[in-house]
């Protein structure tokens, strides 16, 4: 939970499982063509993308983050999504997203997957074969 939002992280770093990211998705409601945009990504399955999919009305959202070619590369997609899903709560709770509550919410998210950050986030623990 981030505030009064139910959000659901998915780390992908040995691939997507598809179906499930899609039946999630599906579930809250995501129209037909951001499922097909999704499919689309999760199957170029290329290094250090991710996605972000948010529904106001129901405050939930999904956060993908694909397999990553370094902690680095880790920790640089998933502040960006994070930043995407500040945006759409902060949106809907009609904040200033020039304020101080957007990066609040931001630094909760992170606080929340701080133990995924220090294993994923770690260029020794994420190396290429």
């Amino acid at each position: 939970m981030i505030g009064r939002w139910h959000v659901y992280f998915i780390f992908a770093p040995d691939g997507y499982d598809d179906n499930t990211i899609l039946d999630l998705m599906y579930d809250l409601d995501a129209p037909d063509y951001i499922l097909v945009k999704a499919g689309k990504k999760m199957r170029r399955n290329r290094p250090n993308e991710g996605f972000t999919y948010s529904n106001e009305e129901t405050r939930e959202a999904v956060v993908v983050i694909g397999h990553t070619t370094s902690g680095k590369e880790f920790v640089n997609t998933l502040v960006h999504e994070i930043k995407h899903l500040s945006v759409a709560i902060a949106d809907s709770l009609g904040l200033d997203m020039r304020g101080e509550a957007p990066a609040y919410i931001a630094g909760d998210s992170a606080e929340e997957l701080a133990g995924i950050i220090c294993e994923l986030g770690c260029d020794k623990c994420n190396k290429e074969d």
